[in-house]
């Protein structure tokens, strides 16, 4: 069983490599009453200073008293269809994923590592392993994670080796 402070890590991990501000973190208040405009704003400049691009919006119904401002430079999701803020179009994290897959490939920029419990390896990932790759094959990937100007390619490079400690967890990069 997973304690609550590696549960805590988990999710900073998750909400930092996907580059999503999560609501919660504001203290907002999903009960249809409260006025959380000055908390959503908040995420909102937030987001829009740290250049992530979407908000998480937990289950609940947020209010807010006057109009928010630069709404349309972030993305709200959520998990639960039960989310709701008056005006905001919050987008289904799972359906956002699978579009997201669909048409670029993944959320996760090149270079970016994510933790996994998945048995396969999506396309397009490779596990944190330590392997070496080539840098013909992986050069998106190796100027990702290098910072070497292109006279200087060796031939090839290391990925990182990075281990979760348990069984039926792995990191993963995002190579193509």
């Amino acid at each position: 069983m997973i304690n609550e402070l590696k549960m805590n890590e988990l999710k900073n991990l998750f909400f930092y490599t996907f580059g999503i501000v999560p609501l919660q973190y504001y203290n907002a208040i999903g009960d249809g009453f409260t006025d959380n405009r000055l908390k959503i704003q908040q995420a909102i400049y937030d987001a829009i200073e740290v250049g992530a691009k979407y908000i998480f919006v937990p289950k609940g119904n947020y209010y807010y008293s006057q109009s928010l401002l630069r709404t349309d430079e972030v993305i709200f999701i959520g998990n639960n269809v039960d989310t709701f803020i008056e005006g905001i179009e919050i987008r289904q994290f799972p359906d956002l994923w699978n579009e997201a897959q669909a048409t670029t490939g993944a959320i996760t920029p090149i270079g970016g590592i994510i933790l996994t419990a998945s048995v396969n390896i999506p396309e397009y990932y490779l596990e944190c392993n330590g392997q070496t790759l080539n840098v013909a094959d992986y050069t998106c990937l190796y100027e990702a994670i290098t910072e070497n100007i292109p006279e200087q390619y060796p031939e090839t490079f290391t990925i990182p080796n990075l281990s979760t400690g348990t069984t039926g967890t792995k990191y993963i990069i995002r190579a193509k």
